[in-house]
């Protein structure tokens, strides 16, 4: 069992978490309200990548290997020959 002490220290920082997350949302109110259309494409063009970002889709990437050497030999150019070893996300 937990000692007397330790019961009113777990109690009192349970109490001040309370008090301290009660104050925090009194003073933040929740207000919701719909995008202008401006705003919206303002917002969208932020967050869109440009042309440059996204230039490596033109790429005429292989997923086959043979195939792509033949091409590489045919049209004298390299390869760039990636692979890895687990999960594409690294949760191994």
């Amino acid at each position: 069992m937990f000692p007397r002490v330790w019961f009113d220290r777990i109690a009192g920082l349970l109490l001040a978490c309370t008090a301290m997350v009660g104050g925090l949302l009194a003073q933040a109110p929740v207000r919701e309200r719909e995008l202008a259309d401006r705003e919206l494409a303002a917002l969208l063009a932020q967050i869109r990548p440009t042309t440059d970002e996204t230039a490596y889709r033109t790429i005429g990437w292989r997923n086959q290997f043979w195939p792509a050497v033949q091409e590489a030999q045919r049209l004298g150019r390299p390869i760039l020959f990636w692979t890895m070893n687990g999960h594409p996300l690294g949760c191994t």
